[in-house]
């Protein structure tokens, strides 16, 4: 089995800063690694594959990748490496690498679920978009015989996988690597195609449908507080809530963003279910897609796609949707990628909605850029804002380094569409009155898949780290269940660093999964920039323990069993 592993060099996790004066990234100096995601693709494909070949798009010096490849299994190495490449974006980049393993040959595509610079996590879909392959996302084992085991939000997926497929992987796999030492080929962008023109629409920036328009540092002001006692802690904390508490959305839409409106549209949002109910994401884009669709001018409407889906359509009505389409069909009764994909594409080519907003969540992140990819549309994942401004555009707030760092986006194809993550805004408040004129969509043939689900594990509890209004994190040195014990109450979810013995899909950081709850509380955490970067979003960060981060509002050392309910109880109270 033929395995091409694409790989990305990148700023050492902490190093990036962001320049004042210029407005810019501090680039100077910057230590660059291989994305950490993108080398346990590479160990899960030394274990795997007969032959491994790195493949990475970069400037000559992103060879230093490919040399920790070639170390760490691989046998032989390709950089693409030439000026007409320069500044693409995702769809320009996942172009530009499926034509490369077109020429190269594969079985297999393996790569990191994401890079810890961008997070757009949607390169590895879109690849296999444009190879018209299929694909799963956040793979967490691989077994001989391709049978492939994904997390999800709330457990795992395990499928049966034939030869083509792109895989993108979240875990490392248990054995050591072999050195080899292989050779590095240099490709450049005639060695692609054999009719490479002025300004290729298939290249570089020309080829691509997004644009950064700027880039400012979002480190959020944190005052970095040292308290003497339990007390004294609660008392900051109930002042911070307060204080930044989220505005809460309105149902009266604003006006038309152009004085004279010469066009009206809508705004879409994919709403995704669980059990049966909208996920609070769901809920919270719907109330942002009412604000934006009275920019445009036009009506809030809700995708709902799963079967038996009566009971949602009620509750996206109370929650701000004016019109519902509802893709529902039995085979669509558990989430799959390739059918969710297809009923996203073909909203998309029927439909032509303005502007898309799908949830950044392990679904979302899965069949969106896969639609996106097959229709060659510009998207931004994991924004953390979105708008509209002139000419009915969506602008997008892009994070990159974990949220510390935001890009203002805008892209040029229509419909316009983005993954937001979750808790970057509140639901509204719920109206029993309200209803909503429901379309039903006319599925035809849904696809064949070529991905076998065999299996698929409930809930673990995971996805409250995304719903809740409060986080309590336990380190390394913690006993998570003891914290479960201590924190149990409504609204709390437990999660835990990257060396804490929480479960995989509960643990949080630039390495982990992002949460933004009202009130995040770090018990025994690791000081460390991996870390803080996946709360950098939350209201108000307390750390309970020795060291006082700069990431965190107020830090207190003692017994965390005897502050903790302390904490909680200052947190319930306010809100």
């Amino acid at each position: 089995m033929k395995i091409v592993c694409l790989v990305k060099q990148v700023p050492a996790i902490g190093a990036i800063g962001f320049d004042e004066e210029t407005k810019t990234l501090k680039r100077e100096g910057v230590p660059l690694e291989l994305n950490v995601f993108d080398r346990y693709a590479v160990q899960h494909a030394a274990e795997l594959g007969d032959e491994v070949v790195a493949m990475t798009m970069g400037p000559p010096q992103a060879e230093e990748a490919l040399q920790e490849c070639l170390a760490l299994g691989a046998d032989r190495a390709i950089l693409l490496s030439d000026p007409v490449f320069a500044v693409a974006d995702t769809l320009g980049t996942s172009r530009t690498l499926a034509l490369a393993i077109r020429r190269e040959g594969a079985d297999v595509v393996l790569c990191g679920c994401k890079t810890t610079d961008s997070e757009t996590w949607q390169v590895p879909p879109e690849v296999a978009a444009f190879l018209g392959w299929p694909h799963l996302t956040s793979v967490v084992a691989i077994e001989p015989g391709l049978r492939v085991t994904r997390e999800t939000d709330e457990g795992e997926e395990t499928y049966e996988v034939e030869p083509p497929v792109v895989l993108s992987v979240a875990e490392p796999p248990s054995g050591e690597p072999i050195a080899k030492d292989g050779p590095i080929d240099v490709w450049r962008a005639s060695d692609l195609v054999s009719d490479l023109r002025p300004n290729d629409k298939r290249f570089g920036q020309t080829g691509s449908p997004t644009r950064v328009l700027a880039v400012h540092d979002a480190r959020p002001e944190r005052k970095g507080l040292r308290a003497e006692s339990a007390e004294e802690a609660a008392g900051v904390i109930a002042e911070l809530l307060a204080e930044r508490a989220p505005e809460p959305p309105s149902w009266e839409k604003p006006g038309h963003i152009a004085e004279e409106p010469g066009a009206f549209y809508d705004c879409w949002s994919v709403v995704e279910l669980a059990n049966g109910r909208p996920r609070r994401v769901s809920l919270e884009l719907l109330a942002r897609g009412r604000e934006l669709a009275g920019k445009l001018g036009g009506k809030n409407i809700a995708l709902l796609i799963g079967y038996g889906t009566q009971e949602a359509v009620g509750e996206v009505a109370r929650h701000g949707a004016e019109v519902v389409y509802t893709a529902d069909d039995a085979k669509l009764a558990e989430y799959h990628p390739e059918l969710w994909a297809a009923v996203l594409r073909q909203v998309l080519a029927e439909q032509s909605p303005r502007v898309l907003l799908i949830p950044a969540t392990t679904q979302g992140r899965d069949f969106g850029p896969r639609a996106a990819g097959e229709l060659e549309l510009g998207m931004t994942g994991d924004c953390v804002g979105v708008d509209i401004v002139k000419a009915g555009r969506l602008l997008q707030q892009k994070p990159a380094f974990g949220g510390n760092i935001v890009s203002a986006i805008m892209g040029s194809t229509t419909p316009q569409l983005a993954t937001v993550r979750p808790r970057m805004y509140e639901p509204l408040e719920p109206r029993d009155e309200a209803q909503a004129e429901v379309r039903e969509l006319e599925l035809g043939h849904l696809p064949v898949t070529r991905l076998k689900l065999v299996e698929r594990t409930g809930s673990d509890g995971s996805a409250a780290l995304e719903e809740s209004d409060v986080v309590v994190c336990a380190g390394p040195d913690v006993d998570v269940a003891e914290v479960e014990r201590v924190a149990a109450r409504n609204g709390v979810a437990i999660g835990g660093s990257r060396r804490s013995a929480a479960p995989r899909r509960r643990k949080v950081g630039l390495l982990g999964r992002p949460v933004a709850p009202g009130l995040y509380i770090a018990v025994g955490v690791e000081d460390e920039p991996e870390h803080w970067a996946g709360c950098v979003k939350a209201g108000v960060i307390v750390n309970v323990g020795d060291s006082v981060p700069e990431a965190a509002d107020v830090s207190l050392a003692g017994d965390w069993s005897a502050v903790l309910p302390r904490l909680l109880d200052a947190a319930a109270e306010k809100r």
